[in-house]
């Protein structure tokens, strides 16, 4: 599957809104900004409202038909996580994987030391294209982001080939969620997490 590069979440949590949402998404590409429109709703919203996965799934389908939408649209399974992924299978092509809850929670030491060492070329100086000051790794700093993020990563991919064994492959777009945390992340920090779900694959 393909979507843009920018892309909108449309989080109509009483399923009202769908075609006025659309609406405004075909404004924008009129002014020509190419959006792709990708309705949400998490497991806990479900539950608050009453409304369920189909229910999402309906409604961006009627929407798009009611507009004769010819482009991508994508209904996203958000903030999942292994226990309630199921419920999202058959209505979503867009999952969002919710792993915050793994953060400070250590992997082995076995494999933290795999991911330091799979990290050594990266220690000393290191710049990140687009940010002007560089960072200076070292493998104490590598060993203490495995600690603090390994673990999630391994979650995020237990739950991706869950999905992609019940979907198959390139039939979804999967998205990693750590950002509904106390401390966000930093660059430095984002780059060995996106390194850790490559080796996960």
């Amino acid at each position: 599957m393909k979507i843009n590069s920018i892309s909108f979440g449309m989080g109509d949590r009483f399923a009202q809104q769908g075609i006025a949402q659309l609406k405004a998404i075909q404004k924008a590409r009129s002014l020509g900004i190419n959006i792709t429109p990708v309705w949400n709703k998490s497991f806990r919203e479900h539950k608050t409202v009453g409304s369920s996965q189909q229910s999402v799934r309906n409604e961006a389908d009627q929407a798009t038909r009611a507009l004769k939408w010819q482009d991508t649209y994508l209904v996203d399974a958000d903030h999942i996580n292994f226990s309630n992924v199921d419920g999202f299978i058959d209505y979503s092509d867009f999952f969002t994987i919710d792993v915050a809850e793994y953060i400070d929670q250590k992997s082995s030491d076995h494999q933290i030391r795999d991911f330091v060492k799979s990290n050594q070329s990266f220690t000393g100086t290191f710049k990140i294209p687009g940010i002007i000051t560089p960072f200076n790794i070292s493998e104490d700093y590598i060993w203490q982001v495995g600690e603090k993020f390994l673990l999630a990563a391994e979650e995020a991919s237990k739950v991706y080939r869950h999905i992609l064994s019940k979907k198959g492959p390139g039939n979804f777009i999967p998205e990693i969620s750590m950002d509904e945390v106390d401390d966000p992340q930093s660059p430095a920090e984002l780059f060995f997490i996106l390194s850790a779900l490559k080796r996960k694959k």
